[in-house]
């Protein structure tokens, strides 16, 4: 084999002069790099300390340091420059303050300096190597004011009031803020992870089905629900209910209040209304009808006394008898309506065959009733019974007084634990303006959401009225 040459190839600097190569590595830095003698005069420059601060070259040999600082501060920096030759060591600049550099169109930007004393001999050079982190600094920036943002908004949504919680698509509760904690009792430790039955008295695969309907259609659901707090309390809340993603998951957002002070007091309102309505009834039955009927029967007598000899009288006082009669009849109509003492009695069924069969009677309309799951109505607590015979009982009387209808047919069942109520007449029908003011309907909206029944009305002008009325019913 031929003899090996003198070249040494593993020495990177192998054929090239050592001051090249060492131009070549400073050139090549990341970093802007800027070589200053003791008196702060530069010797050297890269070209990203060129592109950093634009100078040329041969301009930053005319420059010294305190020209690349604010003019507030040179007199500072020339001092701490003075500082760091007395023991020189590779360091950061300035740490733990924010450092800037001024460039030659005089602009301001924030850097990063690490100092590195260079061993030359007979001179005192320090080598500083500048990064420019206005990119860094605008990131952290926006970190902080996002950070910011956050935390307000966090304690926004921890001194909220009102419960706002968040369900994912499974009904799993998620996130749970102070106002919910103080509404149902829970702390947030106790309860993120548990389903919504925890605290839901209802049942809430149907409350969320039917929700979920309603969202899809408006993109928002109002419902009041019926809930149990963390002591088994019942508590009622009007829920505002959005569809929120999550980490790419679909899930609901509750923002509830409370209502059931307010509920009740409705409720002691028309309970209070009930009993008014039932002691004028007690008062017509027992005297009104009753001085109608005596009046009647004297009347009767003194007909019969003139009808011996004193016929044009005895005609007038037929008459009398006549019109007593009718007001007897219709004074105990209006006792019966306001006093259902079948519904007492004999329970929600009974009672509205009687009503329905009084309003055949009287406005000679065919008006039909099919009853399914008769005994389990009869199981349905007193004060629902009551809110649903209510609200026949007025849809019933707006059909047959303003509607013109023919035929009534009211249908009755109970389906996945509802009490589902129809009423359909195949009269005029309604404009949408009476739909949503006349007409007793405000009246019986009230009564289904007390019972926090769901309330329909389909009419329109020529096509009849249909009345839907579904009470979801206890589980226990």
């Amino acid at each position: 084999m031929p003899a090996s040459s003198d070249t040494d190839f593993s020495s990177p600097l192998s054929g090239q002069n050592p001051d090249d190569w060492s131009r070549m590595i400073v050139e090549s830095a990341p970093n802007g790099i800027i070589v200053a003698e003791k008196g702060g005069g530069i010797v050297m420059t890269n070209g990203k300390a060129q592109s950093l601060f634009g100078y040329t070259a041969e301009e930053f040999l005319q420059l010294r340091i305190e020209d690349l600082v604010p003019k507030n501060i040179r007199e500072v920096h020339t001092s701490f420059r003075s500082g760091y030759h007395s023991a020189p060591e590779v360091r950061a600049m300035g740490a733990g303050r924010d450092l800037l550099a001024v460039r030659k169109d005089g602009a301001e930007f924030p850097v990063e300096i690490g100092l590195t004393p260079l061993s030359v001999p007979g001179r005192e050079l320090v080598l500083s190597s500048i990064v420019d982190i206005t990119k860094r600094k605008e990131t952290e920036r926006k970190l902080h004011e996002y950070t910011l943002e956050k935390e307000f908004r966090a304690k926004i949504w921890a001194n909220v009031h009102d419960a706002v919680f968040y369900l994912d698509g499974e009904g799993m509760i998620q996130e749970w803020n102070g106002g919910s904690k103080r509404l149902f009792g829970h702390a947030s430790s106790e309860i993120v992870g548990q389903n919504i039955s925890l605290i839901c008295a209802q049942d809430s695969r149907s409350l969320f089905e039917k929700i979920d309907k309603v969202i899809r259609k408006n993109e928002i659901a109002e419902e009041i629900i019926h809930c149990k707090d963390s002591s088994g309390k019942d508590v009622f809340v009007r829920a505002t209910v959005t569809m929120m993603d999550r980490n790419g998951d679909s899930g609901y957002l509750i923002c509830a209040s409370d209502i059931t002070e307010r509920r009740k007091l409705e409720a002691e309102l028309l309970k209070v209304a009930e009993e008014q309505q039932r002691k004028i009834g007690q008062d017509i039955h027992d005297d009104l009808c009753s001085q109608l009927s005596g009046i009647g029967c004297l009347t009767k007598v003194l007909e019969d006394q003139l009808a011996e000899d004193r016929r044009k009288e005895t005609e007038l006082m037929k008459s009398v008898c006549e019109m007593v009669a009718t007001a007897g009849m219709t004074a105990r109509q209006i006792a019966h309506g306001l006093v259902p003492s079948v519904l007492e009695n004999q329970g929600l069924a009974d009672a509205l065959e009687e009503l329905i069969s009084t309003n055949r009677k009287t406005y000679g309309i065919d008006i039909r009733l099919s009853i399914s799951a008769e005994e389990a109505i009869s199981e349905i607590e007193n004060e629902t019974c009551i809110q649903v015979y209510r609200i026949a009982q007025e849809a019933i009387s707006n059909a047959t007084r303003h509607s013109d209808a023919e035929s009534i047919i009211v249908t009755v069942a109970i389906e996945n634990h509802r009490f589902e109520m129809t009423i359909q007449d195949d009269g005029k029908g309604m404009s949408e303006d009476l739909v949503s003011l006349g007409l007793g309907l405000t009246t019986m909206r009230r009564r289904a959401k007390l019972i926090l029944a769901d309330f329909d009305i389909h009419a329109s002008p020529g096509d009849g009225t249909t009345i839907h009325c579904s009470v979801p019913l206890s589980t226990k």
